[in-house]
């Protein structure tokens, strides 16, 4: 995966490129509209808000997608 980050005249973006398959299958599921996304600031480990973190560095961005659940 290759991450840059690009700013410019107030502009800050986070872009993500996927090199395989299956990182291209991980992101396809942000834009598949099958899939919850949030954003949340920590290190890895799994905790109650249903995500997982490190727990070695508290300075990572998890962006976290579960799948949504079927309304009737």
């Amino acid at each position: 995966m290759q991450i840059a980050l690009f700013i410019k005249d107030g502009l800050e973006q986070i872009v993500l490129t996927p090199e395989t398959d299956t990182e291209k299958a991980i992101l396809g599921k942000m834009h598949d509209g099958t899939r919850e996304m949030s954003i949340h600031h920590g290190s890895f480990y799994e905790c109650r808000g249903g995500y997982v973190r490190e727990s070695k560095n508290d300075e990572s961005t998890i962006i976290a997608l579960r799948t949504m659940e079927k309304k009737p």
